[in-house]
């Protein structure tokens, strides 16, 4: 009996003792908890980015056994193990773009900053963190954007119709719409074409073409949903036609201009050049003329003379 009662006593000990061991790990497993962006994290297109990433140190911290490691799904971002950054097998398109705040490492900051971001740096990226007390992986979706430039207007008059397109420049792919005096959306006559550039941002040219002389106001809205960014710009398809025919008029005057310069210089270039000729004939090509009468009259009087002189000595 008391052999009995002892192993019973011996199987409690031995079962707490283990129950204590897996509530502790339990406990430090729960309690090792790393945190990123809960929501897709935005970064601006050619900016500097940070990927945020913390960890518990629980006042325990080696950093000789502390291993970092960021991926972008399987390609490796950024490594970092035996105490310093390991970028071996980092995937080239983040050479010399990524880095480590290694002096807040100890106090569980293993945040990533991410430099000259590109449309292709978007994706999911996971944050691994492995430390004395414990280890996690987590993920959040990074989304690269770029504010739309101010849309340049261009406009085309034919006999017809009038033609009012708008180029704007932005990453993601905008949501664009027409709208009429009256605030609701215009379908015919619009078009929208996106290309991409080589910086891979999108290239958005919008038109909208109507009648020639339909004195319209309209507005063109377009939209970037992941930076919040409106452009709303209203536009008079009478007045921009105005404009471009002044603006036209204009070029054409400006073109006949040194057409016109040239010919007033070359009339009164050859007007100079008339009067110097007349200058130069005056008093000196008068006294020439004479002289060339009195060499063509000189021999006809000789010959006259002669004719006398042998009429006379036949009478004699």
């Amino acid at each position: 009996m008391m052999e009995s009662s002892g192993k019973r006593a011996l199987r409690k000990t031995v079962l707490s003792f283990l129950c204590l061991v897996l509530l502790q790990h339990s406990f430090c497993k729960a309690e090792f908890e790393i945190k990123v962006p809960s929501a897709p994290l935005v970064a601006i297109h050619g900016h500097s980015t940070v990927l945020s990433c913390t960890f518990p140190v629980n006042g325990a911290f080696d950093l000789g056994s502390s291993v970092i490691t960021w991926r972008r799904h399987l390609e490796v971002v950024h490594s970092f193990y035996h105490s310093r950054d390991q970028l071996d097998l980092q995937s080239r398109r983040y050479a010399n773009r990524t880095s480590l705040y290694h002096s807040e490492l100890e106090w569980g900051n293993a945040s990533l900053r991410l430099d000259r971001t590109t449309p292709e740096d978007a994706g999911e990226y996971s944050c691994s963190v492995r430390t004395l007390t414990g280890s996690q992986k987590k993920s959040f979706p990074v989304k690269i954007a770029a504010f739309y430039t101010e849309p340049h207007p261009q406009v085309r008059i034919s006999p017809q119709s009038v033609e009012l397109k708008l180029t704007s420049r932005g990453y993601p792919a905008p949501k664009v719409r027409w709208l009429d005096a009256r605030g609701a959306e215009l379908s015919t006559g619009t078009q929208t074409q996106l290309l991409t550039d080589t910086q891979g941002l999108y290239v958005v040219s919008s038109s909208l073409t109507q009648e020639r002389g339909a004195n319209s106001t309209l507005t063109f809205l377009l939209w970037n949903e992941d930076l919040h960014q409106e452009i709303r710009r209203e536009f008079s398809l009478l007045e921009e036609a105005a404009i471009v025919l002044r603006d036209e008029s204009r070029s054409a005057l400006y073109a006949l201009l040194p057409v016109a310069i040239l010919t007033v210089l070359g009339i009164l270039g050859i007007i100079l050049f008339l009067k110097k000729r007349r200058c130069f004939r005056g008093p000196d090509s008068t006294a020439t003329r004479e002289e060339n009468t009195s060499l063509k009259t000189a021999p006809q009087s000789s010959e006259q003379e002669q004719k006398l002189k042998n009429g006379a000595t036949v009478l004699y």
